[in-house]
């Protein structure tokens, strides 16, 4: 999924491709300060996508991230 496809359909599309793109570049981080500012950015684009509340459709596939951030938002609800 590309960036440059994604964010016109919206900004929805384009955190999801991002926080997909950050997922990739975490997982392959050689240098410890960049996975800090990477994990600064992932958890920052999670938490907007988490803001726009938005549910998916009930027969769309769920992506493990997406299963992460509902079951994040769900605690975060919880606890305050």
């Amino acid at each position: 999924m590309s960036l440059v496809e994604e964010a016109p359909k919206g900004r929805l599309a384009g955190l999801v491709a991002l926080r997909d793109r950050l997922a990739l570049e975490l997982d392959t981080a050689e240098q410890s300060r960049d996975v800090a500012a990477l994990s600064r950015q992932f958890t920052d684009v999670l938490l907007q996508i988490d803001q726009l509340d938005v549910k998916p459709a009930t027969d769309a596939p769920v992506s493990p991230l997406d299963e992460m951030r509902r079951r994040r938002a769900e605690r975060a609800r919880k606890m305050g």
